[in-house]
């Protein structure tokens, strides 16, 4: 008992006899405890998980993605927690609309590691609803809030007394603003670009019925504030086109923007869910001898430096990607079962539920179109 008093900094224990018990330690090589096991005896690591859809190196290539992760890691840094990243990315990748969906839309071998990590709970990020790694956290009964999806009503169904609660931002709102924005200015046809509609990503362009049953709830938000914005105006919702560009980057931005602009009909007018897509859609303009915005207007999603950056500085909806983080560290630490026990008869917190502020930043992507297609 005394050995574990001295390493455990437990008990009354006198500083010759710590010096000595230290001492004797040393001599035989042992280090003290082992913290894994000592963390299992008292029911907490001290360390917390978040949960990406995506592969680590995609997760640290977006800027939104790298804001939330800040704001969730300066909350559980405040609170001295660790944090550990668990990607759980699609198994195979973008496929053709149409093509067979793979039997297992994750690999087996990462959700083994969601299954054996030792973390004492979980923050989604942007999780799709029917991603596997759900049922995984489910059986485990771990604590569970998420980030933008899934949403609220799901992660009480499939969670229950686990769930901490949900944070996002008002993306319907963020959406009917950058349609009105385009159609105020005179845009009647026009190109949605999203990344993925479900766990398994595709490309191709996607009919409203699909676009709208995604597994997403972020995306669900923000392409209803489109459409929404789109048809109060009295426009078909066939001239506002969806297209799964199958990723999140410039490059599947460009390649999913350049037929469009070679068809016969073109759009005169690009929403991104997120600003890598629409600088993506921007080289394509430019590849093709466009100009931005005269021929073609770009409204991107999420502020990232590149987007004021960029030439010319793009017109996006600013979300506070960090503050998001926070909030949504915060929503997992509410429950009683991720700190150590508060004062005594205080009755647990309710799950969260917030829904952050966005903004349309108008800067110089958005012009009048020069003229309408037919």
């Amino acid at each position: 008992m005394t050995v574990s008093n001295v390493f455990n900094g437990t008990g009354r224990v006198s500083a010759a006899v710590r010096t000595r018990v230290l001492e004797t330690a040393e001599a035989l090589g042992y280090a003290g405890p082992d913290p894994t096991a000592a963390s299992l005896r008292r029911r907490r690591t001290g360390t917390l998980g978040v949960v990406l859809p995506m592969p680590l190196a995609a997760a640290f290539a977006d800027p939104a993605a790298t804001a939330f992760l800040r704001g969730a890691a300066e909350e559980f840094q405040r609170r001295e927690l660790g944090m550990t990243l668990l990607a759980l990315p699609p198994a195979v990748g973008p496929l053709p609309r149409t093509a067979a969906a793979p039997p297992h839309p994750v690999s087996p071998a990462p959700l083994a590691a969601l299954e054996r990590a030792v973390i004492d709970a979980a923050l989604l990020y942007s999780v799709e609803v029917d991603h596997p790694g759900l049922a995984v956290l489910a059986k485990r009964g771990l604590p569970v809030a998420a980030a933008d999806s899934p949403g609220h009503g799901t992660g009480l169904r499939i969670f229950g007394a686990a769930w901490s609660g949900f944070v996002t931002v008002d993306d319907r709102d963020g959406g009917h603003a950058a349609a009105r924005h385009l159609i105020d200015l005179g845009h009647r046809r026009a190109v949605v670009l999203v990344d993925r509609l479900a766990v398994q990503p595709r490309h191709g362009t996607a009919t409203w019925a699909e676009a709208l049953a995604t597994s997403s709830a972020i995306l669900h938000e923000r392409l209803s504030g489109y459409l929404t914005a789109w048809t109060d105006a009295g426009l078909p919702p066939g001239h506002l086109t969806v297209v799964e560009c199958g990723d999140n980057t410039v490059a599947a931005g460009r390649e999913a923007t350049r037929p469009l602009l070679a068809a016969g009909s073109p759009p005169t007018a690009v929403l991104a869910i997120g600003d890598l897509l629409a600088l993506g859609a921007c080289q394509a303009a430019e590849e093709a001898g466009l100009t931005i915005p005269g021929d073609l207007s770009v409204v991107g999603y999420d502020d990232i430096p590149a987007a004021a950056a960029a030439d010319p500085p793009l017109t996006t909806v600013r979300q506070p990607s960090v503050d998001k983080g926070r909030h949504a560290a915060r929503a997992l630490l509410v429950h009683p079962d991720v700190l150590p026990p508060g004062p005594v008869g205080r009755a647990p917190a309710p799950p969260v539920r917030l829904s952050l502020p966005v903004q349309l930043i108008v800067r110089h992507s958005t012009a009048r179109p020069r003229s309408q297609p037919d």
